[in-house]
């Protein structure tokens, strides 16, 4: 992002700063000048300079108020992951997604009433889609428990917001990709379970319907979504991330081609208990952050896989 000035000596509050996005986005806050919080369950290897870590969950009052005190911006990305996973642990993902987000809102409210709370949410609300790209007024039908809670975060956020009188904003992202993903587990998600097959020496395994139309982000441009949001002057507003929709068969081949080997990759049915979550093709336009924040993919598919290939075969993620 350009305008890293706006970021010098501002106090951020980054929450799943242990995570995939969140440590990205709190190093790339640190490097702006910015005065950073980070605050996971979690602790990661390397916290970063210029970066204090608290860890602790987020329904643990006194650590979280200690936290929150004073910051400027709230940048919320601490959550649940994992469609599957809610569907045979849904008290869990409501209290990792929606108590978790009712812990901190509260917190904001008591400590830091002027701070802008900036949520990371998911194109999985929309469910399946009417017509495609599907925009910021597309219907919203959640197809599982998770996509359901995350959409309740939503509300959640943008009623703090307007309760204060403060500009809150949530982004709905769609497949990020980039150094330092898990390659497993429910965390990995698609991008990340691909990536892990390939760098192992495996064929690609797609369950489902290999021609299904996906977008993907790479993570230097989801955090730089992040930071147009939470800057002083941008309004309040739900946006779309999104980029050029490719197939799924053609982004499992780009990444061997980003290996220099040859594509190997097969297709599965899917699992019994997928089909709740089977949304069928999938992108989103996101021309609205586009024209309000002036955000942009930065980073085509072709290099955002080779700079994500290069860091993970030299360990440097």
């Amino acid at each position: 992002m350009d305008d890293f000035p706006a970021w010098n000596e501002r106090r951020v509050l980054v929450t799943g700063a242990a995570g995939f996005i969140g440590r990205r986005l709190a190093t790339s806050l640190a490097a702006a000048g910015a005065r950073i919080t980070g605050f996971d369950r979690t602790r990661p290897n390397a916290p970063g300079a210029n970066l204090e870590f608290r860890q602790a969950d987020l329904r643990e009052r006194e650590a979280l108020d200690d936290a929150v005190a004073d910051v400027d911006v709230v940048f919320h990305l601490a959550a649940a992951n994992g469609h599957r996973a809610s569907i045979d642990e849904p008290r869990a993902d409501f209290d990792d997604n929606v108590m978790g987000t009712v812990s901190l809102l509260a917190a904001v409210a008591r400590r830091a009433p002027r701070a802008r709370v900036v949520l990371a949410s998911t194109r999985q609300v929309y469910g399946r889609a009417a017509s495609l790209p599907a925009d910021e007024a597309h219907v919203v039908a959640p197809p599982d428990i998770h996509s359901i809670h995350k959409e309740t975060a939503e509300h959640l956020v943008r009623h703090s917001g307007e309760q204060r009188g403060v500009p809150c904003s949530v982004l709905r992202l769609t497949n990020t990709y980039g150094p330092g993903q898990p390659t497993a587990g429910p965390a990995a998600g698609l991008t990340g379970r691909f990536l892990g097959d390939a760098l192992a020496g495996r064929e690609i395994t797609i369950l489902g319907d290999p021609g299904l139309l996906r977008d993907f982000n790479y993570v230097n441009d989801v955090v730089d979504a992040f930071l147009r949001a939470g800057v002083p002057e941008a309004p309040a507003g739900t946006w779309n991330l999104g980029a050029a929709p490719v197939r799924l068969r053609a982004f499992a081949e780009a990444v061997f081609r980003a290996l220099d080997e040859e594509p190997r990759v097969r297709s599965a049915p899917l699992p019994p208990g997928f089909e709740a979550i089977a949304i069928g093709d999938f992108h989103s336009d996101w021309s609205a952050i586009r024209r309000e924040l002036g955000w942009q993919p930065a980073w085509t598919l072709e290099s955002g896989l080779a700079e994500t290939v290069h860091d993970m075969r030299s360990g440097t993620s």
